[in-house]
Order: C-alpha cells, then structure tokens, then sequence
C-alpha cells in the first residue's frame, strides 16, 4: 500500500476555485485541511471522494490514477459532517451497507464484527435518533471502515463532542490507522483533534494553499490571523488599532515590527510590574489549572498573559508598567485573496 497522492489538484465551484494542491499521504498517516470557513476544505475533500469532478491534475490511490473512477471505486470512506447515517436503518444495518454495496459475501456477519469493535453490541438494533452524538460518531467510524477502504476522507471529525468522548474515540481511530495502514484525510477547526492525529497539514485560504508541511513546522510559517488563532495565540492587533491615539506609547512600537495585518504579542513577550501611577491597568485576573490568566490593558489594547505561579498583591485595576519584547513578535500577513 502506498497511499493517497494529489497531484497538482485543482477544483471549481462555479467561480470559486480550490488548487493547486499537491499532497502525499502515507499509509496510516493522517493529513489535516486546514483553513477558515470558506476557505475550499470541503470542496477539497469532496472532489477527492469523487463528488466533483477535478478542473486538472491527479489524483492516485496506492499508485494508480482513480479521479476519473465513480466515487464508489475509489474505495475511500467517506464521512460528511452531519455522518450520513440512515435515520430508518439500525447500528447494524448502518453498518452493513456498504458492505451490502459492494455485494460483499457475510456483510451482516462483518457488519456485527466492527459493531462489536466499536463497542456498540449492546446498541445493534437501535435507530439513531436514539444514540447520543459520541456513539453516532462511532456507527460512523465502524461503516466507514467495515468495507476496508483504501482511505478514509473525514469531514470535521467528532465534532459537538465533549472532550472525553473525542479523547476516546482519537484513541481508537489512531490505533485503527496503525493497524490497517489506511492513509486519512480529515477537515477540521479543532487543534486537538488535528495535533493528535495528524502528521502534516495543509492550509488553505480563498481556495490556495497557504502552508503545506509538517505539523511541527507550522508554529514557524508565516502567520495570519487564522493561523494564529488555529495555533492558539490571543494578542492579535490590527495596524488600526496600533494606530489609535491612545494606545501610544506601546502601539507605535509595535507598528515598527508590524506585518500588512497587523502584529502577534506571544503572552512570553510581554513584560510588567505593578507601578502606580503608569498607563496600564490590570483589566482581569482569572485562576486556570495552568495558572493564572492576567489581562493587562492600555487604552484599546488587551495583553493576555499567564502566570505561572501566584500574583500576590496584584487586583483589578491595579496600575501596571508594561512593555513588549520587539523581537518576540511576529508580524500578521494577510492571507492570499485577502483584503
């Protein structure tokens, strides 16, 4: 088995188009689309499926070209958002239907073994408006891999679940690509989600690809906003709002570091003591179990830090002197096809 790979794959959408993208997937690997809504993930994960047709390039499964194959013989599972569950077929029955499909021999009989290793025995005959949305994920799970697909195309996985159950099911979907070398292409917003399971990413904006790379590469690429936030920073500051009047002196020395959107304070660079009398107050003191959550304010700037041991003596509206490490910042790009 050698994967899936995208060649130089470009999709359209009446006037919107997705491409060019290149993209290896190994076998058992996970490959994470990225991007803000509208940004041409779906559409993406769609064409690969075999739902729209390609624009140009090529698409290869295990070294052989299937974008001009029916979606049905591609052999990729393929799981919507909404998971695409028959409302008026069982756990099982759910699960035996693309074996059905296929006119695979035993489908009842392989059906109950995914059911069984799902852990849904006990749920086999119930419809799914009677399951909760972590065991709906899980009838997905089991029919999109009963018919040993070739890859698993998966459009925002475990999504509306609480953390627990999304731990969990991770967990079994990461042992369940180890075990059977499928290569799976996910969309998601989430970053736990995509960090547990995905190797590399590809991000895309206004349908072109803005990052294509490892996950461990991506703290480093160039940032823009919904980078940014995806990777968890706070401090986003337009060129605006650096601008303002009132938010000199601090504003005009981030302006010096500033990209086309703007700049990124990490809550690292930022530096303050409290100091009567000074331009910023403290705005907010929050306990975390990472510590505490300090939000400093100076006239429309808000500076999130953390701390990571206790702030004695330290309350809201304290006034507090406050500067930035330049060097630490990192300037906002804006993305292509961008304002």
């Amino acid at each position: 088995m050698s994967g899936l790979e995208l060649e130089g794959v470009v999709v359209a959408r009446g006037t919107f188009v997705v491409g060019p993208v290149d993209l290896t997937v190994p076998p058992g690997a996970a490959t994470a689309l990225l991007g803000p809504t509208g940004a041409g993930k779906t559409t993406l994960l769609r064409a690969v499926a075999g739902f729209l047709p390609l624009r140009a390039g090529r698409i290869l499964r295990d070294g052989q070209r299937v974008d001009r194959e029916p979606p049905e013989r591609r052999r990729f599972g393929f799981v919507p958002p909404n998971l695409g569950l028959f409302p008026d077929r069982t756990v099982l029955a759910n699960v035996a239907f693309p074996l059905r499909l296929v006119g695979r021999p035993g489908s009842k009989e392989r059906a109950r073994e995914w059911v069984v290793r799902f852990g849904l025995e006990r749920l086999a005959d119930r419809y799914p408006a009677r399951l909760s949305s972590g065991e709906r994920q899980r009838v997905a799970m089991a029919r999109a891999l009963a018919a040993e697909p070739a890859g698993l195309l998966w459009d925002e996985p475990l999504a509306a679940l609480d953390v627990e159950s999304r731990d969990v099911l991770v967990e079994l979907l990461r042992e369940l690509l180890d075990a059977t070398g499928i290569p799976l292409v996910l969309v998601t917003h989430d970053p736990a989600t995509a960090a547990a399971l995905a190797g590399t990413y590809v991000v895309l904006s206004h349908g072109g690809v803005r990052f294509a790379g490892s996950a461990h590469s991506l703290p480093g690429a160039p940032l823009d906003r919904f980078l940014a936030r995806f990777l968890g920073f706070d401090n986003l500051y337009s060129r605006g709002e650096l601008e303002a009047p009132d938010a000199m002196p601090l504003g005009g020395r981030l302006l010096t570091v500033a990209g086309p959107d703007g700049v990124v304070v990490p809550p690292g660079a930022v530096r303050w003591r409290p100091a009567p009398g000074s331009g910023a107050v403290v705005a907010a003191l929050r306990a975390t179990p990472a510590g505490w959550a300090v939000a400093l304010r100076q006239g429309p700037l808000t500076l999130r830090v953390r701390v990571d041991g206790p702030v004695p003596g330290v309350r809201v509206g304290d006034r507090v002197d406050l500067d930035v490490d330049l060097e630490a910042v990192r300037p906002l790009a804006t993305p292509p096809g961008g304002a």
